[in-house]
């Protein structure tokens, strides 16, 4: 993790598919210039994703990131405290007992098919992800993606039994996820929290996404960026929002540099 406190106590949280990471190569490269100054000024930047700990823990290695992290959408917040050793935080509802409801749930004639049903390669059949990769995406800590089989009409008769258990259904791109009561902005607001007490001041939380799943996150956050999406951009009622003009590590890199140097600025009484 970040050992060294920055001088202006600023937390940057980001999303990392079509955020940090370019859509189609996954590239971070047109954002090098904002990520040599958040190493130079040794800001905390955050991954909170709805990948998996296996799928995070990769990036942070390749990346040589060392700070907390965010997993499932807000389910799970993972501190490290050594290279090797992480506390894990369940904000929303453990895998077990998420396969537990599920598994009643399949009993009572809900019809669906999820990660924990498949092989991994039927996740990357799926998915489009590699072997090695589908693998990773399987090994959950407070989510579980499926395939819907029923009709709409039994689709909302399953969400309201999921809510039931405290658990809800969130619409992604191709899967459905199970997760408990929990979202991005929970792990803003738990890491808020962290860093105050570590630095004893109230930290600054910017937060970069570019999808709906970002959206509570962005809103919670003091500085929230939008990273324009593959359909649409998010529109915000925040007054300190700023929308990127390009998609990707190049937007982000756009918006999230000039932001870093006018609030160093500010806090220094520039």
């Amino acid at each position: 993790m970040t050992l060294k406190q920055p001088k202006t106590p600023l937390v940057i949280l980001t999303d990392l598919d079509g955020t940090l990471l370019d859509h189609h190569t996954y590239s971070t490269d047109p954002a090098r210039a904002a990520l040599k100054f958040i190493r130079e000024h040794h800001f905390p930047l955050v991954f909170n994703t709805s990948k998996t700990r296996p799928e995070v823990q990769l990036l942070r290695n390749q990346m040589d990131n060392r700070d907390p992290f965010v997993c499932e959408n807000g389910s799970a917040v993972y501190l490290p405290h050594s290279d090797s050793e992480l506390e894990t935080e369940i904000l929303g509802t453990d895998y077990g007992s998420i396969l537990r409801v599920l598994s009643q749930l399949r009993k009572d004639g809900f019809r669906f098919r999820g990660f924990n049903d498949m092989p991994a390669s039927e996740v990357a059949a799926l998915t489009g992800l590699s072997s090695d990769d589908a693998s990773m995406a399987k090994k959950r800590d407070a989510t579980e993606p499926l395939l819907w089989q029923g009709t709409e009409e039994e689709l909302a008769d399953f969400r309201t039994a999921l809510g039931h258990h405290q658990l809800r259904l969130l619409k992604g791109g191709r899967f459905y996820h199970v997760m408990g009561i929990a979202d991005k902005a929970e792990g803003l607001i738990f890491l808020r929290n962290y860093y105050f007490r570590i630095w004893q001041q109230k930290p600054v939380m910017i937060a970069l996404g570019d999808g709906e799943n970002d959206r509570a996150m962005l809103e919670a956050a003091d500085y929230p960026v939008v990273i324009p999406g593959k359909n649409n951009c998010l529109e915000l009622e925040h007054p300190q929002a700023i929308t990127a003009d390009f998609p990707g590590p190049k937007g982000w890199n756009q918006c999230l540099l000039p932001l870093l140097e006018k609030l160093i600025k500010e806090f220094s009484g520039g």
